[in-house]
């Protein structure tokens, strides 16, 4: 168990390249910065961790050396880990939402949102947990980590369940790389919520079933994205997706983009000309009538 596990740790870099190589080849590769920026960087801190681990076969250092080494390297790409996905995500939804602007528009705001408001917590939590002399940085740095990445991971989530029930609407398949990518999120922020609670609930070892079961589901994501990247698109996506006609996102887009404009304005109490020159006309119709009315009994009198 412990060795496939190791074995898993020592090919993750050589996934994530082969994820890197995938993606260079697919038409996406100039459009989402935001994923190529995140492989880049999956690729290099997977290597420098995968490094530190294996350092004591070529340099004599002291296992507590290497032990915070490694806990400062891994937790710092955790960190980084999320911010970037982040903006993977809100890069997904954009792309995803070029065919109905207005629901994009809404869309990037929440997003905006989201982000003032993840990093007003955590700048919250970091002045608090500063003041508190029992909280050590090493301590502050896995706890503002772990916030971040399980408030992207519940990003995920929503991402890969709107794309399940919207993705026909969308003008999209299920072979979409774009779907390829939330698939790949949503699975893994699954298994970090399920980790986290089993680690929280009995403390773990690095090398575990747990931490197994992670590493499985992490190769697990980088197959499926070399999958999803190498998969032919079907025709009618390989230019702009176009919305289905009967696709109820289409109304939505148009309340979107009532919410978008403010109503006119009534001014009170004015008057325009065109309401007066209307009421003159129906007077003068009034006493024309009875002029000749007048005039048809004076008529009837003479006689």
């Amino acid at each position: 168990m412990i060795l496939i596990e190791k074995i898993l740790t020592l090919l993750e870099p050589l996934m994530v390249l082969a994820v890197l190589v995938a993606f260079a080849k697919s038409r996406y590769y100039k459009r989402l910065h935001a994923m190529r920026n995140f492989l880049f960087f999956r690729f290099i801190s997977a290597t420098i961790l995968v490094a530190i681990i294996n350092v004591p076969h070529f340099i004599r250092v002291t296992e507590t050396e290497i032990d915070y080494t490694y806990y400062y390297a891994y937790w710092f790409a955790y960190l980084t880990s999320a911010v970037l996905i982040f903006f993977v995500l809100r890069e997904v939804y954009s792309e995803l939402m070029h065919p109905l602007p207005e629901i994009r528009r809404l869309g990037m705001i929440a997003f905006r949102w989201i982000m003032v408001i993840s990093g007003v917590m955590g700048v919250i939590i970091a002045v608090s947990s500063e003041i508190t002399p029992n909280d050590s940085f090493p301590s502050l740095l896995m706890y503002v980590s772990e916030l971040c990445v399980r408030s992207v991971s519940i990003l995920e989530l929503c991402l890969l369940a709107f794309l399940t029930l919207t993705v026909r609407n969308l003008g999209r398949s299920f072979r979409s790389p774009l779907f390829g990518i939330a698939l790949g999120f949503g699975i893994q922020a699954s298994a970090d919520f399920v980790i986290t609670a089993i680690s929280q609930w009995k403390h773990v070892p690095i090398w575990s079933l747990p931490e197994l079961i992670l590493e499985i589901l992490t190769t697990l994501v980088l197959v499926t994205w070399v999958t999803y990247f190498l998969l032919p698109e079907r025709q009618e996506e390989q230019a702009v997706a176009i919305v289905p006609a009967q696709s109820p996102l289409i109304r939505w887009n148009d309340v979107a983009q009532a919410l978008g404009h403010s109503t006119p304005r009534v001014a009170m109490g004015g008057s325009t000309g065109f309401f007066l020159q209307d009421v003159e006309r129906v007077v003068d119709r009034v006493l024309a009538r009875n002029g000749h009315l007048d005039a048809a009994n004076s008529a009837t009198k003479v006689s």
